[in-house]
């Protein structure tokens, strides 16, 4: 069939012929989905990718993006060989340059990432910058970041090469063809009216690009958080020293010039992120903008310029050739969206990438997984649309983009909280506890309170141990000794009710529902590979109305899991009143005594056990009162009206400061968590792992009546086994503790990655998760690395604080 004629039905209809666009639709097809087909209304790689510089960093401070950019590097080197196209890969490798100490601990982190994904890298001084790049004025430079197999690429070459496969294995792509609209039908499948005529789709992704917020509009998004920002770079004349060069220079990344700088054939490039941004197109895109650039304004990037040239003064030897001008998307974190759009089924965001030419392989590899088998084999949660769609709006989006733009070469610290933009989404008692010397970080929109200094301190940041450290300490000791309250409102909730929600409930979760009033069970919500979709506490309250929550991150994503698990015979209410409702923790030995001042409920252990929850009155403030916490001590959530926050927070402080109440922060969680072996959604909990190898096998039930979601994957993995598990582990060090992402050595060789870590103050120990390969949970020489420094670590069969729960129960 001739592709100018278009077929009336599809599996996948993707919306968009630049690079994110036609790797989806490549990797779709040699994952081996059948009809699809990919609408352009230009040409492949109109809009941004066929203006765009082609980098391909290996350097992630992400995990999940380190493995994205690899697969595209890889991909793009070996292309050729599949399709006969050339991608005009360049693999001339790459220089980050260090100017401070921050810089060389961040530079150890990453390659302790880079490590584990199998990415070369190193750390070089600044005689071998020299072997390297003989150019480079050394001046202020203290070392540099080698990944001497990246490089760059052609972008509408590696455009064409992904598309010419794509066809091979049987897609369809229509150029020159608009889409002028999206409608959903009755079946639930999705018209894409063309200009060429209606496609009828199963799935539709928008791969659009600039034209992202425009094609979500048609069906309904609105504030899609992306925008367009202007971004130059600049070729130069050949240059006679260049022309005699045998092989490539690799490519420079200088944080002080905040730009990037390249060979180009027998020339010289650069492109710099500015810090007077400006966006562009605010207003809305225009369709007939194709491939066209913008008027260059080099005086907003002279000063970048100037520095830039100083640093390898080869430029200043010859003129300017080309100047391109013209749009890239950004997102408010700088990742790009992908994932399931809030509110509808099977209809994907997959656009908003800033350095689109080096994710797109990659990321099309991973969102091809996520639509074919419900999850990908990386955790794709930093990439999920819903993680902004549901609140972030146009002014917050304009000024956070703007600023990670200007960011783009700035080195990441660990929990570096960026004022700009905020705050979005507070609590009652913001002001308060900030007055109280509340450090807050923003979390998914919401302002959460980390830890508590001096009121106007500020944190140190580094990848060391900070200012926060003994501060936590105080927090942690005070509510393993006395008690401690905690603002924990960024909890999703939600009111599942009707007389078939128990069934419902029990279809999708791994647990036993309660079936009496006021139990309460931990269960997660798992896909049919078996595979954690969510981690849920559950509350059994009178009416067959549960209560239900999650974890901040998940709002939007656990409440379309709801929805579309929803059957029309069901008689089920799902109600989302996250923000209806504030929380108060209320922790440590002396908790009960504090809230039996407040309420004529009583709070003793054999009419108020631990893992029940009643509806009570505190100080005439109607509670959902919970006993159950994150920290391993006696207390209880205390759930309310969130209008009635503040007051609740007032009279439990005035009776809590006779036994020494103090506020802690989420820094204090995660130690408290750490001790009691909690494993946490997002870290240990992912996407891409099952129920089996997170060692949580007691929250699942395979004898249920009815089997749920991923039964039958579970049962399978305990009969066969799995690759990973998961360990606990105590490690060996001095001033700095596992964060997340570290790699695990045995005999010298990398055998798998921490997820998250913290020193314990109750324990005094510093302890970590790891997943390693499933023969190595009883090694007893293996080492964590951090801040490139191998560290002996144990691990431990036994939860290191109350391993029996007596504080929880007393």
């Amino acid at each position: 069939m001739p592709e100018d004629k278009i077929i009336s039905h599809a599996k996948v209809g993707i919306i968009g012929g630049g690079i994110m666009g036609v790797s989806l639709l490549y990797h779709l097809a040699k994952e081996g989905w059948k009809d699809l087909v990919l609408i352009e209304k230009g040409e492949l790689t109109s809009g941004s990718t066929w203006h765009a510089a082609g980098q391909c960093p290996q350097m992630m401070g992400s995990y999940n993006l380190a493995k994205i950019h690899l697969h595209s590097t890889n991909l793009y080197r070996e292309l050729e060989k599949e399709t006969g196209q050339s991608t005009g890969w360049h693999g001339c490798g790459s220089l980050r340059i260090a100017y401070k100490q921050e810089d060389l601990d961040w530079f150890k982190y990453v390659k302790g990432i880079l490590d584990n994904v199998g990415a070369p890298a190193e750390i070089i001084s600044t005689n071998e910058i020299k072997k390297i790049h003989p150019f480079i004025k050394l001046d202020g430079i203290v070392g540099a970041f080698h990944t001497p197999e990246d490089g760059h690429t052609d972008p509408t070459s590696t455009t064409n090469a992904m598309a010419k496969g794509a066809r091979n294995h049987g897609a369809k792509i229509y150029r020159k063809n608009r889409v002028t609209d999206i409608k959903l039908l009755s079946s639930g499948e999705w018209k894409l009216i063309t200009e060429k005529g209606d496609i009828v789709c199963e799935h539709v992704v928008n791969a659009a690009g600039s034209y992202g917020p425009e094609v979500g509009q048609m069906v309904g998004l609105k504030n899609i958080p992306s925008i367009n920002m202007i971004h130059h770079y600049l070729v130069t004349d050949e240059h006679p020293t260049i022309r005699k060069l045998k092989k490539e220079l690799p490519v420079v990344r200088d944080p002080m010039a905040s730009a990037y700088l390249r060979q180009e054939g027998k020339g010289l490039l650069i492109g710099p992120y500015e810090k007077n941004t400006k966006c562009w197109a605010l207003n809305g895109m225009d369709w007939k903008f194709d491939m066209e650039l913008l008027e260059p304004e080099l005086d907003r990037i002279e000063e970048h310029l100037n520095i830039g040239m100083d640093r390898i003064p080869e430029f200043k030897d010859v003129g300017i050739k080309k100047i391109i001008c013209g749009p890239i998307t950004h997102t408010p974190d700088d990742n790009f969206l992908a994932g399931p759009a809030p509110g509808l089924k099977n209809f994907w965001m997959f656009c908003g990438a800033s350095i689109g030419i080096a994710q797109g392989g990659g990321a099309g590899k991973y969102m091809a997984q996520w639509m074919i088998y419900g999850d990908a084999d990386i955790n794709m949660l930093e990439f999920e649309p819903r993680r902004y769609m549901s609140w972030a709006n146009k002014d917050y989006t304009i000024k956070k983009s703007s600023d990670q733009y200007r960011r783009m070469y700035f080195t990441p610290l660990p929990n570096e909280s960026i004022e700009i933009g905020r705050p979005m989404k507070k609590t009652p008692i913001y002001n308060k506890l900030k007055d109280s010397g509340a450090i807050y970080l923003d979390s998914y929109g919401w302002e959460k309170p980390c830890w508590f200094g001096k009121k106007g301190m500020k944190e140190e940041y580094g990848f060391k141990r900070t200012n926060a450290f003994t501060y936590v300490q105080k927090e942690c000791e005070n509510v393993q000794n006395n008690v401690g309250i905690l603002d924990l409102s960024t909890f999703a909730k939600y009111e599942i009710s009707g007389k078939d929600s128990e069934s419902f409930l029990d279809r999708l979760c791994a647990n036993r529902i309660p079936k009496k009033d006021g139990s309460i069970v931990l269960t997660h919500m798992l896909n049919e590979k078996g595979r954690i979709q969510s981690e849920l506490t559950i509350t059994r309250f009178p009416n067959d109305t549960f209560y239900i929550l999650s974890s901040t991150a998940s709002e939007i994503r656990d409440l379309d899991w709801f929805n579309h698990h929803l059957k029309k015979e069901e008689n089920v209410s799902v109600k989302n009143v996250t923000q209806d409702y504030g929380v108060l923790v209320l922790a440590g030995p002396k908790s009960r005594k504090v809230l039996s001042q407040l309420t004529s409920q009583n709070l003793h252990n054999n009419d108020f056990p631990w893992l029940k929850g009643k509806e009570i009155l505190i100080n005439k403030i109607p509670v959902k009162a919970l006993r159950v916490n994150y920290v391993g001590e006696l207390g209880w959530e205390l759930h309310h009206p969130m209008d009635q926050m503040e007051l609740l927070y007032d009279a439990i402080y005035e009776v809590g400061k006779k036994e020494n109440i103090t506020n802690f922060g989420t820094y204090a969680v995660n130690s408290l968590r750490m001790e009691k072996a909690y494993r946490g959604w997002g870290s240990e909990l992912t996407g891409e792992i099952g129920l089996v190898e997170s060692g949580m096998n007691r929250f699942f039930n395979l004898k249920k009546k009815n089997n749920f979601i991923g039964a039958k994957a579970l049962q399978e993995k305990i009969q066969s086994g799995v690759d990973v598990k998961i360990i606990y582990l105590e490690v060996d060090v001095d001033d700095v503790d596992a964060r997340g992402n570290e790699p695990v050595y045995h005999n010298s060789k990398v055998v798998g990655v921490v997820t998250s870590g913290s020193y314990g103050f109750r324990s005094k120990k510093s302890l970590a998760f790891a997943y390693v390969k499933s023969d190595l949970t009883e090694a007893s020489d293996l080492q964590v690395e951090i801040q490139g420094k191998k560290r002996k670590a144990k691990i431990l069969h036994k939860v290191v604080y109350d391993p029996e729960n007596k504080k929880l129960t007393a």
